[in-house]
């Protein structure tokens, strides 16, 4: 009977996911199933050099991974804040608008915010043992400062009474307790009698590690691997572990690793070096490549594409004036792609009209004014069209499948299913191992690609055209 009913909800739970899959779409104001959400907070937490069971619990407590609300608008806090990872954006650190359509850049800032925590911890917070950030009951008060820095996180003063609800678990418990109950991962408080019985503890309490410990999960790199900068401006090279700056590195630098990693206030220091940098940099913001020696530098129009896969196609789209660089002359080829990005591409890609043609979309005021026109063309062209609520959904990033079918749109095909189409044409053939993947995210150097084939066979059919005339 036992085996039977075993069988039977792994039956259900298969049947669900297989549903969820069906019914959830990635470029539609519904939130993804809970699964596909905790494999984004991984990848980040991997990328970033966090415990990835510590950041999928705050997720968990923060908005039980909801970045939407049934009826598609963002979830909110009572304090504004934004998102699956509650992103509370008073300072302006991030993009508002990106914090609530994209899912990615949501975890990726909860992941910043964290780390920044972090840093207050081996700064300006109670200090625990030696600050490995490997060792999950490190996180006490970063954990705390996320929510943050306030007494009302005090475990003393739980339960603590708000005007209208009251709190009973101090945050950080409660992430603990989410780790160990749905992740089976437990973390050892700290000897909680050493906090001050009201307000908050002195910067200058130190706690040993508590007993037992646990390691979390995060990478570290050995020497000759090969990494590159993942910052949103520029890296800091020291001279030594947490030494003073010698340099600045820009995202998407490569680097080799020469020595480290070595613990140093709290970070994980790495020597690395290429042709023009040596010195020491902390492993949150770098991520492995590859193995191996980094090529001689070439110079390039724009900075950051001399790694990428597809330099060749994005030098094509830049010198035909398609795409461009930032002020800082960077292309960001790893950035995801939005339906704004894609309708500016387009537009200049195909050089699309848009005059006397009026938005009539519900969400268009949200709308950068500087793409206006540009999604006016390809609406206008009748290429990228709004969803089932008239909404454009500019800053949700795109997917394979809804890049096919607008490249589909754009060859005039009415038969063909639009998967199939692109790949016989050539201009989107899938990955290595066969699979097409059509929900994944397309980055900026993916799409370069796409575009690049895209205009060759709008060539060749022309070409084909003129000489069927002249028959």
């Amino acid at each position: 009977m036992k085996r039977k009913h075993s069988i039977i909800m792994i039956f259900t739970l298969i049947l669900s996911l297989l549903l969820s899959s069906v019914v959830y779409s990635q470029d539609m104001r519904k939130n993804p199933p809970r699964e596909v959400i905790e494999k984004k907070i991984e990848a980040v937490a991997k990328k970033r050099g966090i415990p990835s069971v510590i950041l999928k619990s705050i997720a968990r407590v923060e908005s039980v991974f909801k970045q939407y609300d049934s009826d598609g608008t963002v979830y909110t806090g009572r304090s504004g804040s934004i998102g699956i990872m509650q992103v509370f954006n008073k300072y302006g650190w991030f993009d508002t608008k990106r914090l609530m359509y994209d899912i990615d850049y949501n975890i990726e800032a909860g992941a910043d915010v964290l780390l920044r925590k972090w840093k207050m911890a081996n700064e300006r917070l109670p200090k625990i043992g030696n600050m490995d950030p490997n060792i999950l009951e490190h996180w006490y008060f970063a954990i705390w400062a996320y929510n943050g820095w306030s007494q009302s996180n005090n475990p003393h003063m739980i339960p603590y009474k708000f005007s209208t609800w009251t709190k009973k678990h101090a945050y950080q418990d409660l992430v603990y307790m989410i780790a160990e109950k749905e992740y089976g991962q437990k973390i050892t408080p700290i000897d909680i009698s050493k906090l001050p019985k009201r307000g908050l503890p002195s910067k200058n309490l130190y706690f040993e590690t508590p007993e037992p410990f646990h390691y979390g999960d995060i990478e570290v790199y050995k020497k000759g691997d090969i990494v590159e900068v993942d910052v949103t401006s520029s890296l800091n090279v020291r001279g030594k572990p947490d030494g003073s700056t010698i340099a600045k590195v820009k995202d998407g630098t490569k680097l080799q690793v020469i020595d480290g990693p070595k613990l140093k206030n709290g970070y994980y220091w790495y020597r690395v070096k290429n042709e023009n940098i040596d010195g020491w940099i902390a492993g949150n913001w770098i991520f492995k490549v590859k193995e191996g020696k980094i090529q001689p530098k070439k110079n390039y129009p724009l900075n950051d594409i001399g790694n990428s896969w597809a330099k060749d196609y994005i030098l094509k789209l830049y010198n035909k004036g398609i795409i461009t660089g930032d002020g800082n002359k960077n292309f960001y080829p790893k950035k995801l792609v939005t339906r704004q990005d894609i309708a500016i591409i387009l537009t200049k890609a195909l050089n699309l009209d848009y005059n006397n043609y009026q938005l009539k979309y519900s969400d268009k005021k949200v709308i950068d004014k500087w793409a206006i026109n540009y999604i006016k063309a390809v609406s206008k062209a009748g290429f990228m069209t709004g969803d089932e609520n008239k909404k454009f959904n500019p800053y949700e990033t795109i997917t394979r499948k809804k890049l096919a079918i607008i490249v589909s749109k754009i060859l005039g095909n009415k038969e063909k299913d639009p998967i199939n189409l692109v790949k016989e044409k050539g201009i989107m053939v899938g990955y290595s191992d066969g699979e097409f993947r059509p929900k994944d995210f397309l980055t900026r150097e993916q799409v370069a690609k796409v575009i690049v084939k895209l205009l060759e066979v709008l060539e060749e059919n022309n070409n084909e055209s003129k000489i069927k005339g002249q028959n």
